[in-house]
């Protein structure tokens, strides 16, 4: 029994290995038809892609511009291609400044917000600021003869006076 059963399990496997090459030989032989039809088509599909690139240079509308050309297809007529063109060249327009007009908005009330949030006095006493004295009192880059004058309605003037003695200056 033991030899019978060598026998079915070898039968099996050739059988297997039979299969398999078999089915491996399919793939392959298919594999070499469709690679040798690729290349025997070339030719045509070349003429072909010409054709058609030459056939669509051909067809197409005279173009003097860089305008969108219209063909016209069916029932359609030149006006209302036309009216068509200006209506939406109108709605990009309408559209373009409504959104200027929203940003100009956007940044006006912005603006007032931060304007009307900012409380300058206390701003001042945060940093130490009594007055523009106290700025400009330790200025490394005063000029003799220069001054600020502050008046109670808090216009500042500055004026500028030139030396008359010129031995004074360096160099």
């Amino acid at each position: 029994m033991s030899e019978n059963k060598e026998k079915d399990i070898d039968s099996y496997i050739s059988d297997a290995q039979s299969r398999f090459v078999s089915g491996f030989l399919g793939v392959i032989g298919s594999s070499v038809r469709a690679t040798i039809r690729f290349f025997r088509y070339i030719p045509w599909r070349i003429r072909n892609y010409f054709k058609l690139k030459y056939n669509e240079y051909k067809n197409r509308p005279p173009r003097k511009d860089l305008r969108k050309v219209y063909v016209l297809v069916g029932y359609t007529t030149k006006e209302s291609v036309n009216a068509k063109y200006n209506a939406e060249r109108h709605l990009i327009i309408i559209r373009r400044g409504l959104l200027a007009i929203i940003l100009l908005l956007l940044i006006f009330i912005s603006i007032d917000r931060l304007l009307g949030a900012a409380d300058f006095g206390e701003i001042s006493h945060v940093f130490g600021i009594e007055s523009i004295d106290d700025i400009t009192e330790n200025d490394p880059f005063k000029v003799e003869g220069q001054y600020i004058e502050t008046s109670e309605t808090s216009e500042t003037s500055v004026s500028m006076s030139m030396p008359t003695d010129f031995t004074s200056l360096p160099g």
